[in-house]
């Protein structure tokens, strides 16, 4: 639990909101307007989405999210506008030649290092106007194809035209992108009809909270992880009193350990709370050289 105002919420998104929706419904049961998402979540799309409160807006770049997991319904025999349900029918194309074997066979041309065309109706800037935005205008958005990472991608149910997959990934991956460019390899086409995301980085479906669930509870903050669990997944630096002080401070910290220059590391205290998020900014024999970065001491409450 947090008693500082500063933290993490796990949200459980429910479809039809956007992310910045969850926002705007966390700010109000946090009473404070420092909120940030760390990763955009579509509309249509359900699942993990991980919402940052008061100083630990400032922690989200030291996050390490790279690894998502996404569960998807594709729908074959029509392309939509938005490679989605919510978009209109753009073509239509027969399904009845695609087996499942054609299907596994397919799987390894996604995975690995791809190149992906982003949808359309999608919050990537063009010319500083999101793509949607000119989209919704009636414009001829041409969006560059990207490499992507896609880890593993597995077929886990089949009812045609309707093939359930599941994909772990990495960031900028869009799953809308993978079921559209999976329809026109088969030399049909595809679109998704549902959309979970059950993973980014350490943070797991099992551990989100529902907006209603906040809504309903006495105190959110009992939901809400603290600072140090925000950045678990970094290396730790445990920090005595007369080292807390300092770097609190905004003083450097020599360590008897190595890591890679430019390495992000949670440093604590005696208690176990976060000091700071500080970078190796130099290295000598053993040792490193941390520099502080985001100070969140002294933490209150």
């Amino acid at each position: 639990m947090s008693n500082n105002r500063d933290g993490l919420l796990v949200v459980d998104k429910v479809k039809g909101m956007s992310s910045f929706d969850v926002v705007r419904r966390v700010r109000g049961l946090a009473k404070t307007r420092k909120v940030g998402h760390t990763g955009t979540l579509d509309p249509d799309a359900t699942g993990v989405l991980p919402v940052a409160i008061g100083r630990c807006t400032k922690l989200s770049k030291y996050l390490t999210l790279d690894d998502k997991r996404y569960s998807f319904t594709m729908k074959l025999g029509a392309a939509t506008t938005t490679d989605d349900s919510t978009g209109e029918v753009v073509r239509q194309a027969g399904f009845d030649h695609v087996t499942r074997a054609d299907v596994e066979a397919l799987v390894p041309r996604f995975v690995g290092h791809i190149e992906q065309v982003p949808p359309v109706y999608s919050a990537i800037k063009v010319d500083g106007e999101r793509a949607y935005a000119r989209a919704r205008k009636g414009e001829d958005v041409q969006l560059e194809a990207r490499t992507v990472r896609v880890d593993a991608l597995e077929i886990t149910g089949w009812d045609l035209p309707h093939i359930e997959m599941e994909v772990r990934c990495g960031p900028g991956t869009y799953v809308r992108s993978l079921a559209r460019d999976i329809g026109e390899a088969l030399g049909s086409a595809a679109h998704t009809t549902a959309i979970h995301r059950s993973a980014v980085g350490p943070f797991t479906i099992d551990k989100a909270v529902s907006l209603q669930t906040l809504q309903e509870a006495e105190d959110i903050w009992e939901y809400v992880l603290t600072p140090m669990e925000m950045v678990s997944s970094l290396p730790r630096v445990p920090l005595d009193a007369e080292q807390t002080r300092r770097v609190g401070h905004g003083q450097r910290l020599v360590v008897e350990r190595q890591w890679p220059l430019d390495t992000a590391v949670a440093a604590h205290d005696e208690d176990g709370r976060l000091v700071a998020v500080m970078i190796v900014e130099k290295r000598e024999g053993n040792k490193s050289q941390l520099k502080p970065k985001r100070v969140l001491m002294p933490l209150r409450g």
